[in-house]
């Protein structure tokens, strides 16, 4: 039977105390990290690790971002067209300062929602 190789290259980063036991362990049994680390993944039986949240949750996030990806789009080109109507002399100053504090007004609305997700 052909022995197969290892070919999915995985990467993550960890804080400094939390690299700190793994480094111990590299530098006393002269290890490199990817053979330190795979063993550490492998020797988990199951190969699976407790994940907080549900798939609901999950996709419930998605189109919270989805969504306001899609709210901040839609206020930058109104922020646009009405910069391009003011610059056209299409809009009086007056409106055009009107529009723009309104704006704001829902950025800054849009932005204290976000910070409670």
């Amino acid at each position: 039977m052909e022995k197969e190789s290892a070919t999915i290259h995985i990467q993550t980063r960890l804080t400094p105390s939390e690299y700190k036991p793994f480094k111990t362990v590299i530098e006393n049994f002269d290890i490199k990290k990817a053979e330190l680390f795979r063993k550490v993944i492998l020797s988990n039986e199951k190969n699976m690790v407790e994940v907080s949240g549900s798939v609901e949750d999950t996709d419930a996030q998605k189109r919270m971002i989805f969504l306001a990806n899609k709210t901040s789009n839609n206020i930058n080109q109104i922020a646009k067209k009405l910069n391009q109507a003011y610059r056209g002399e299409v809009v009086s100053e007056r409106n055009y300062l009107k529009i723009m504090n309104e704006l704001i007004g829902v950025r800054s609305a849009f932005e204290k929602g976000m910070d409670k997700c």
